[in-house]
């Protein structure tokens, strides 16, 4: 699960399957885009190799960028 210090890939892709699936499940787009943010860590560690503290530090700043993005193109659709 820890490789060099560092989540490997594919347990960020599994987050994104997971949180995608919830998604599917429970429709409210809110999910969907930590789906989006955990797939693009998943992306970047397949990438470089980051101390899992910082490929979480990166998850929470894309999902703080990915919802309210979100939430205020809701708002003017």
């Amino acid at each position: 699960m820890i490789k060099d210090g560092s989540l490997v890939s594919w347990i960020w892709f599994a987050l994104a399957v997971v949180l995608f699936a919830i998604e599917a499940l429970r429709p409210g787009r809110f999910v969907l885009w930590l789906g989006f943010a955990a797939a693009l860590v998943g992306i970047l560690a397949s990438v470089a190799r980051w101390p899992w503290p910082a490929e979480f530090a990166a998850f929470v700043v894309f999902a703080g960028v990915f919802v309210p993005l979100w939430r205020r193109y809701e708002r003017k659709g």
